[in-house]
């Protein structure tokens, strides 16, 4: 059984004539009519009867049609959803971001942007650390994600987004939560929250060598996996400690956050995804990335 020979028998059932039927499908009458003949002795049963004007469909026809139907609606579904795969305009994004650089700003607002363009494609989103979300690229279960750092890694594209910089946290009655300026000089023999290095090593190592470089050496009491704990332990007053200044957006009301000039430290917010990805969606968002504002 052919395809032709489902469409055949459908137009056939709707013109109820082979006459109208061949000048409908634009194939000689002669040639329709041995198709449906094909398709009869295939099935072992006849799906017309034959009328002096036209045909009209047996019992049996009247079944066979409904399933024809729906065959053939399923496969213009099929085709119609395998082209918007194909062009990118269907199917599922997973992208893994840092929670704190998505409260405001450039993410928030690509994700935005990109689901008013492309409604039809899926995206599953994942909160993680860089260090996760770099393991859940490498083993698949991610296509993409907005991390900090980004290793030197050839089967992986990093595409900067933006850098943040670093503030003090300190809580609301703290003596330094009320001065104008800090330098780091007056944090000596301050209690500090730090951020333990597996969470981050290069954002750890970069702060350790710029600390090393203004010859200060922060006291601290305890290491946290997370800045959320780190503030949530300054919130307590347990200490101060050094966070990333998006955390603007979403600190608690018992801690003060300050600048700290002194202190260059960068942490680089990436785009990053296999270099060997060939998901058709993909290059929509990387396109739409140019076009947000880095901020």
């Amino acid at each position: 059984m052919e395809l032709r020979q489902i469409q055949y028998f459908k137009v056939i059932a709707e013109e109820e004539h082979f006459g109208r039927a061949s000048t409908r499908l634009r194939i000689a009458q002669p040639a329709l009519s041995r198709q449906v003949k094909l398709l009869e002795a295939e099935l072992g049963l006849d799906l017309f009867e034959r009328l002096p004007r036209g045909v009209r469909l047996t019992a049996a026809g009247a079944t066979f049609l409904g399933h024809c139907t729906t065959i053939l609606h399923d496969l213009s579904q099929a085709v119609t959803a395998t082209k918007a795969v194909a062009a990118g305009s269907q199917g599922v994004l997973r992208l893994g971001f840092i929670e704190v650089a998505a409260w405001s700003g450039m993410i928030p607002e690509t994700l935005r942007t990109f689901r008013r363009r492309y409604p039809a494609v899926r995206l599953e989103l994942s909160a993680m650390p860089s260090t996760s979300q770099l393991i859940a690229l490498n083993d698949g279960t991610l296509d993409a994600g907005f991390l900090y750092n980004p290793p030197d890694d050839p089967a992986l594209v990093s595409l900067p987004m933006a850098a943040h910089g670093l503030m003090l946290a300190v809580p609301a009655g703290h003596s330094l939560a009320a001065e104008p300026s800090i330098t780091l000089d007056r944090l000596a023999n301050q209690p500090f929250i730090g951020f333990r290095r597996q969470a981050s090593p290069v954002y750890h190592d970069q702060l350790s060598e710029a600390l090393n470089r203004a010859g200060f050496t922060p006291t601290i009491l305890q290491e946290m996996d997370s800045e959320a704990d780190m503030l949530a332990l300054v919130n307590a007053g347990a200490g101060i400690a050094f966070v990333n200044s998006c955390q603007r957006w979403r600190c608690p009301d018992g801690v003060i956050l300050h600048a700290l000039p002194q202190l260059q430290v960068t942490l680089q917010l990436a785009f990053v995804y296999r270099r060997d990805s060939g998901l058709p969606a993909l290059p929509h968002l990387i396109r739409l990335l140019g076009e947000i504002d880095r901020t």
